[in-house]
């Protein structure tokens, strides 16, 4: 069996209340271009691929698969070399509720299983709010993670601000080729520099579907060409038919979370390309807006606020469909949904432009042991170890040599056809407009915001304080 994690060094915080063993004495306080085609890859790197020494221990040991369940004390793979540029610890700071946290121990305990002069320590928090504020405080104590999971509206704040390695001289040191990244890459870059890789979330936004609710009343699969006013058609007929008479169509609250696919689909957007000037007040915004209400206030297919407030609630039957980033599988399986689909973005008047906004892994700027983090991250974003994550239930792979595969993409069971799911596979995907203050301008612009989702003011009362705080925060430039 594989050994426990503090029998190997492995240490893991579940909650927000204390740092990991031997990382102690500090207290936790308190989106590029729109880039349709794939992008140029901004730093040049070159082939092949000089794997390091610790890099070709990561391939043995995940081509080992999963049959590291069965170790002992003396099964070390033959051959695998052991000796890092120095003996110690590489803190890893994440976040998530326990259950995805356990997955990935799986992936760090194969790192350590043949690394034995290292040491994996977790810095995690419950929910993103909490870590972003815990990761700050470390950022300003000067005890930079040395790999640090990263939202992706916040990335190009600190690679601005110079918290994240610039990885440029790495990647060509060790001939890293990011051919197997899904692209675009522009939440990774900034200012044609390599700062972080994609991982996790890196999947497309799609609309989940209750399968069994919607063979119950004699409604397809949607096709993956369909529209506004179909999605709508498909809401209408589903709102009252749940089998106790109830049950919504669809909820708005993920789309008020998320709305920019929307916005896209009619010509609009937040900001404009080069992520400086808020765009919240054009009519694409407003009609955007408008029509997501609609489904509540107009058509009656979406419930009222606070009646739903996560896809539990989709899995429990009482939402059809259910907008949102389609890792959400994950969660689906782990909290035993009824059969379910996907299908991508519904097209606008204007366009179908899915959604694209995954985190990402850095390195700290002064983290204490680059060189064996820079390991860790090229590890945490090899093909193996996505493929070995995505049977763990953790995230979805985006490798190519995964997602290509007929096996992933059409499976036997939910969601049956995950095209949807892979960006650029059935259409366009883009993700947000990126600048150093574009994170903090969309939290500020989703509070302006929520009193109109709440039903407590109209839309043109909020408008104006949405540009209002949207141009205060760019002015600031952070």
């Amino acid at each position: 069996m594989i050994r426990e994690p503090s029998t190997i060094g492995l240490s893991f915080s579940t909650g927000d209340q204390s740092l990991v063993t031997g990382y102690s004495g500090l207290q936790s306080s308190g989106e590029g271009g729109v880039g349709f085609a794939v992008p140029t890859t901004p730093s040049p790197v070159h082939p092949p691929m000089q794997m390091t020494r610790r890099s070709v221990g990561v391939r043995a040991s995940l081509l080992a698969g999963v049959g590291l369940a069965a170790c002992g004390a003396g099964d070390d793979l033959p051959g695998v070399p052991r000796i890092g540029t120095s003996p110690g610890k590489v803190i890893y700071a994440t976040w998530g509720e326990v259950g995805p946290r356990e997955s990935e121990h799986w992936s760090l305990l194969n790192f350590e299983k043949n690394y034995t002069d290292l040491r994996i320590d977790i810095i995690t928090a419950l929910d993103q709010a909490s870590y972003v504020n815990r990761l700050e405080a470390l950022i300003s104590s000067g005890t930079d993670p040395d790999v640090m999971r990263v939202p992706g509206q916040i990335a190009h704040n600190l690679y601005a601000r110079g918290a994240a390695l610039r990885l440029d001289g790495l990647v060509k040191r060790d001939g890293f080729r990011p051919d197997h990244l899904a692209p675009p890459y522009d939440v990774g870059t900034f200012k044609r520099n390599w700062y972080g890789f994609p991982r996790s979330r890196t999947a497309s936004w799609v609309v989940f579907h209750n399968r069994a609710w919607f063979g119950r009343i004699g409604i397809a699969d949607p096709l993956p060409t369909w529209t506004w006013n179909d999605f709508l058609g498909v809401a209408r007929r589903l709102t009252g038919t749940a089998p106790d008479g109830g049950g919504w169509g669809t909820a708005i609250e993920p789309m008020a979370s998320f709305p920019l696919p929307w916005f896209w689909g009619v010509g609009g957007d937040d900001i404009d390309r080069d992520g400086e000037k808020p765009q919240l007040d054009t009519p694409m915004v407003r009609e955007a807006l408008g029509w997501i209400m609609s489904l509540r206030e107009t058509h009656r297919v979406a419930p009222p606020a606070g009646v739903v407030r996560d896809i539990g609630d989709f899995a429990a039957g009482r939402v059809a469909m259910w907008f949102g980033n389609a890792d959400d599988e994950m969660t689906l399986r782990r909290i035993g949904a009824p059969d379910f689909g996907i299908s991508p973005q519904p097209k606008g008047r204007v366009a179908q432009i899915g959604g694209y906004q995954p985190d990402v892994i850095a390195i700290g700027a002064r983290a204490a042991n680059p060189d064996d983090g820079w390991e860790l991250l090229q590890f945490l974003v090899d093909p193996d170890t996505q493929r070995l994550e995505f049977e763990q239930g953790l995230w979805l792979p985006q490798s190519k040599s995964i997602t290509d595969a007929a096996s992933y993409r059409t499976p036997v069971a939910a969601p049956h056809d995950r095209r949807a799911a892979i960006p650029g596979a059935l259409m366009r995907v883009r993700t947000p407009n990126l600048s150093p203050a574009t994170g903090a301008m969309r939290r500020a612009v989703g509070e302006a915001l929520t009193p109109f989702w709440d039903g407590r003011a109209s839309l043109e009362s909020v408008i104006p304080q949405a540009m209002a705080v949207a141009t205060q925060v760019m002015a600031k430039g952070e």
